[in-house]
């Protein structure tokens, strides 16, 4: 049988997704006979020329350098999965895009060609982004259900339900009925809760969910008493570019999300 050809690749980023996938080695090796690793972070690395059954790409595009190798990597992918968040919603480095250039511009590399800058963006703004696994970090386990079900010619299918629904399998109290701003009712589910299981919050770093009521969220958190600017400064720290209308519904402009 043919291996799955698989690479695993980092653009701008913290590299703590393709960490995610290390952890997952021990499992790896189970699958040596089906999985051809071509590329494997801090490990093994070749030429991103070689074609490839299954790329996972993390980081945001946040350069020249970022968006040249995004445009090679998705021309010799078969598959080009986005991992974590930097790479699904542009997370943390995306939310220069929404404070004044003068903030950041004496930072700004401009001498060498590959490192000019690019506003820092989602994979998917730059390049066709086949499947998604969001989350800061993604969770290992996801990873390694993809890869097996890649294998398999059957890939899982995203959650469609929010964070709330694994809290509440797990038997975790709501936090918001106690008074904590917890994004977990727009937030894509998959991650098993795992902030609110160690006593935090939900940030959203999975990014919203389809069917998400931003305005309702937002008159809920109001009525917890907090202020716009929390709230838009919360929503906006790990998905603010997958929120366009946030600015408009939270000043009443727009009562549709």
């Amino acid at each position: 049988m043919t291996k799955l050809k698989v690479g695993i690749y980092g653009i701008t980023g913290c590299a703590g997704c393709q960490l995610s996938v290390i952890f997952n080695e021990d499992e790896l090796l189970d699958l040596i006979e089906v999985v051809d690793l071509k590329a494997f972070p801090f490990i093994k690395e070749v030429n991103p020329d070689e074609q490839y059954d299954l790329i996972f790409l993390e980081g945001l595009v946040a350069d020249k350098g970022d968006l040249e190798a995004a445009k090679k990597l998705r021309k010799n992918a078969k598959i080009l999965v986005a991992l974590g968040a930097c790479a699904v919603t542009g997370c943390v480095p995306a939310y220069r895009n929404f404070t004044l250039k003068q903030n950041y511009e004496h930072l700004l590399y401009r001498k060498i060609r590959e490192l000019q800058d690019v506003q820092p963006t989602p994979v998917d703004m730059h390049v066709r982004v086949d499947y998604y696994l969001p989350g800061c970090p993604p969770d290992k386990r996801q990873i390694l259900a993809f890869i097996k079900g890649a294998v398999k010619g059957a890939i899982p299918r995203p959650t469609d339900n929010p964070v709330c629904v694994e809290c509440r399998q797990n038997g975790n109290a709501c936090l918001l009925e106690i008074g904590k701003p917890c994004l977990g009712p727009i937030t894509a589910g998959g991650c098993n809760a795992v902030c609110v299981n160690g006593g935090l919050e939900c940030w959203g770093c999975r990014g919203p969910t389809k069917d998400m009521n931003l305005p309702l969220m937002i008159s809920l958190l109001k009525r917890k008493g907090f202020d716009e600017k929390f709230i838009q400064d919360r929503m906006r720290t790990f998905a603010g570019l997958k929120l366009p209308m946030l600015k408009e519904v939270l000043h009443g402009k727009n009562h549709h999300a």
